[in-house]
């Protein structure tokens, strides 16, 4: 299993922020009990969310709290029933005394004041809650959302750049090893009249025959092209290898030369390869003092 290419997939950060389905919850889990580079990562990953979002958490606006309360107005008095003074009896009684065939306001209305209970205002203040708490939940929610996902290409931005300077540490220390060897020897490759700007280091183990390849300038090959490397053993080429087309930044390992060989070239073949190199298509050449 290619673990790099698993953990630069995106699926770690997925799994931290809660995205992944149930199945990939379960294959993350069960891989980094598996590969403790998975498990490193994910747990590198799991402190740099939490410190992002420590670092950008946003709490809920001090006017909030005055706003809520402002709706539970909880000191106003309860108002007590007016009912007005019941008056019938009064008039019956006059009325009997001057007219005793007439009975007046017999039927007067008893006026009364409804008064809200103390619950009711307190279920109105809840609904009033309820809904500003809403409303302020679903714009944190938007904000998270996209926060979570500038958050996402922040680390994988981070991811790429580290990447990129852990390959470019290692190109480092991988040729300063080479310079520094003295089972290497180094021969530089200088342009010829084909391209006068063009240079390349070889670096021969002359115990094994093993060859390293630096190149430091050369024209991006054709559609169809692709450089080759040789070496001139006893006055003839012998191939050691096609050189990767994406060189910039790396050390290329090429085929094994033979010893006794007294220079390296490169010439511009077509994709492949050629059993012999195409002298007018040469690039560099560098002679072993």
């Amino acid at each position: 299993m290619n673990i790099q290419a698993y953990i630069e997939s995106g699926i770690l950060e997925e799994y931290v922020l809660g995205t992944v389905s149930p199945q990939e919850k379960q294959e993350v889990e069960c891989m980094s009990h598996i590969y403790p580079e998975i498990k490193e990562e994910l747990l590198r990953t799991e402190s740099a969310l939490e410190e992002y979002a420590l670092k950008h958490q946003t709490l809920p606006p001090p006017s909030l709290k005055e706003s809520i309360f402002a709706q539970m107005d909880f000191d106003a008095p309860v108002e007590e029933e007016k009912v007005r003074p019941d008056t019938k009896f009064e008039s019956l009684i006059e009325r009997s005394q001057d007219e005793p065939k007439v009975i007046g306001n017999v039927f007067d209305r008893v006026e009364t004041t409804e008064v809200a209970p103390v619950w009711a205002k307190l279920a109105a203040a809840a609904a009033i809650v309820l809904a500003v708490l809403a409303g302020w939940s679903a714009i944190r929610a938007s904000d998270m959302k996209k926060d979570n996902e500038r958050m996402v290409a922040e680390v994988s931005a981070m991811k790429s750049e580290m990447e990129g300077l852990k390959k470019e540490s290692e190109y480092s220390q991988t040729l300063a090893t080479l310079f520094r060897s003295p089972t290497y020897k180094h021969i530089h490759l200088a342009g010829l009249e084909k391209s006068p700007q063009s240079s390349v280091s070889a670096f021969w183990n002359q115990q094994t025959n093993e060859v390293m390849l630096d190149v430091q300038s050369l024209p991006a090959a054709p559609q169809g092209k692709q450089y080759q490397l040789w070496s001139i053993v006893d006055g003839k080429p012998v191939d050691i290898g096609m050189i990767d087309n994406q060189f910039a930044g790396k050390v290329l390992k090429m085929k094994n030369t033979k010893a006794g060989s007294v220079a390296f070239a490169i010439t511009l073949e077509k994709e492949g390869g050629n059993p012999t190199p195409t002298m007018e298509e040469m690039y560099v050449m560098g002679k072993v003092s």
